[in-house]
């Protein structure tokens, strides 16, 4: 493998990871919000937000669904399939704006964005990064836009889930500082939904693993038989 092949697959490999963490944002946030967009009057320092629950309701349905879609347009885009990346543009475009949306109430309302600026500051900085690979200069030659090159985007892919998977394991220790309303962590009310969550893009991960492996065997194999 020549160096410049090696430096594009290693940059295409952030990008999974960057958008396998965005989806993880963007769908904890939209769980996440559940609290507040339709309980908000049960916790004292979220009675600020009751006049815009209406509107914390639909950016928690916009957030599941545009982080389930998302997912799939990942895994298209590991597999260079076509549209792949307008769609997974498309998917970080929903999800910053609904992520701003949230930020701009709850600065305004609350006077706090945690812990929803993570997730706007993450959504942000993944787009940027994929408008950057879209230069001509780095774009023709990523395996996002070379479809028989589609193994390393397999790999890349699968340790972009399995790593968003853990993430999302882990979801009740490192979330919990942010969470806290009241002495009480909301956190814990969303177990059995991350739970779930983690255990999908794990078995999702190991899915694309064990996919690039199997092509990679049959790769080798018919290139053993024209040889």
């Amino acid at each position: 493998m020549t160096k410049p092949a090696f430096i594009f697959r290693f940059l295409q490999t952030i990008a999974l990871i960057l958008l396998s963490l965005t989806i993880v944002m963007t769908l904890l946030g939209g769980a996440g919000t559940t609290c507040v967009a339709f309980r908000a009057e049960n916790w004292d320092s979220m009675a600020s937000l009751i006049p815009v629950k209406p509107v914390f309701q639909v950016l928690v349905f916009i957030s599941i669904i545009a982080g389930i879609a998302g997912f799939f347009a990942t895994i298209r885009l590991a597999k260079a399939r076509k549209n792949a990346y307008a769609q997974v543009l498309l998917f970080l475009l929903i999800a910053g704006i609904s992520s701003a949306i949230q930020f701009y109430f709850s600065a305004t309302l609350r006077g706090k964005t945690a812990p929803n600026n993570m997730r706007l500051y993450i959504t942000l900085v993944t787009l940027l990064y994929l408008l950057i690979l879209r230069i001509p200069g780095i774009w023709g030659n990523m395996p996002f836009n070379q479809p028989s090159k589609h193994v390393s985007g397999l790999k890349g892919g699968g340790l972009a889930m399995c790593l968003s998977g853990l993430v999302t394991l882990t979801t009740p220790l490192w979330a919990a500082p942010t969470h806290i309303m009241d002495g009480y962590n909301t956190v814990n009310e969303l177990f059995i939904p991350l739970m779930i969550t983690s255990g999908i893009l794990l078995l999702g991960g190991v899915s694309m693993l064990h996919s690039s492996r199997k092509t990679e065997l049959n790769l080798n194999q018919a290139f053993k038989v024209s040889a």
